[in-house]
């Protein structure tokens, strides 16, 4: 009996070895998911975060563009403004061909001014050249004249024309900031905003502000909580011109709309997110 002792002591030390060996695995194990667990949430966490400042920016978006929709006269001017042009003038660039002809001719008497000839004449009353156009270089294409003297009248002040052909009568020199010409843009997307300006609230209806009951995020109710789950701002920062291929049309013009928009949780942790947006806008409306 006394032999046989060490090999039962044998036995009891390995078992001791496996019950070890298994509950550190238990251990790492159970870390492991502790891990995953917190990290997955926090990721969750910080993707819904993400995603209502995205819907944020996207509500500045469809506000401005409601906007835009209701009052589209209105923008196209502002943005004429902004860049020291006379929304009432024709800016439109016509085709210098016309199914394989010269849609133009030269004057007789000015060479530098040009009538159109086809599809057709255009004639006055008493059989004279109603219209005049100038070629813009570089381009099959030609712009109607008032004055082929002064290009001063297809903007906003004297001045303004530059002394290079190719942009002396589309394209105008920066105005003065002491014209503010882009003061009717900023009033036009002060609007399509719900956060603060300048201290002031712009649009209190508009204000999402998170309920001062909720301390975690499983608080909120839509029973019982007056505020919302979280405060939620947008704003519409800027509108910038853009050009397009082939956007020859009068009261036509292409601008990128950037928005922000943002968002700040029971934490007071805030998230942004900006978008852009790139729209075509005429004087009268949809296209």
């Amino acid at each position: 009996m006394c032999s046989k002792a060490p090999y039962r002591n044998d036995r009891r030390g390995v078992a001791i070895v496996i019950a070890l060996f298994f509950s550190f695995c238990m251990l790492i194990l159970f870390v492991s998911m502790i891990y995953q667990r917190s990290s997955t949430s926090g990721h969750n966490k910080l993707a819904i975060q993400e995603r209502q400042a995205f819907f944020a920016s996207r509500a500045a978006i469809q506000h401005f563009l409601l906007k835009a929709k209701l009052f589209p006269t209105e923008l196209y001017d502002a943005v004429e403004f902004s860049q020291g042009k006379n929304p009432l003038c024709n800016f439109t660039e016509f085709e210098g061909t016309y199914k394989g002809s010269s849609a133009f001719e030269p004057m007789s008497s000015n060479p530098d001014v040009y009538v159109r000839v086809y599809p057709q004449k255009e004639l006055d009353l008493y059989k004279k050249p109603k219209y005049f156009y100038y070629p813009l270089p570089g381009k099959d294409a030609f712009i109607r004249l008032a004055s082929y003297h002064n290009p001063d009248y297809r903007f906003l002040a004297p001045g303004l024309a530059e002394s290079d052909p190719e942009t002396r009568y589309i394209k105008p020199s920066k105005p003065s900031p002491e014209l503010k010409p882009d003061k009717f843009l900023k009033y036009y997307f002060r609007d399509c905003t719900n956060m603060m300006i300048d201290g002031s609230r712009i649009q209190p209806a508009l204000e999402m502000v998170i309920d001062k009951k909720i301390k975690k995020i499983t608080d909120w109710d839509v029973a019982t909580n007056d505020g919302y789950p979280y405060t939620m701002n947008y704003i519409v920062n800027d509108v910038a011109i853009q050009s397009i291929k082939g956007l020859r049309k009068y009261g036509e013009e292409a601008i990128e709309i950037a928005v922000e928009g943002q968002i700040k949780d029971f934490q007071g942790k805030i998230t942004n997110q900006v978008q852009k947006r790139t729209e075509k806008i005429t004087r009268r409306g949809a296209l």
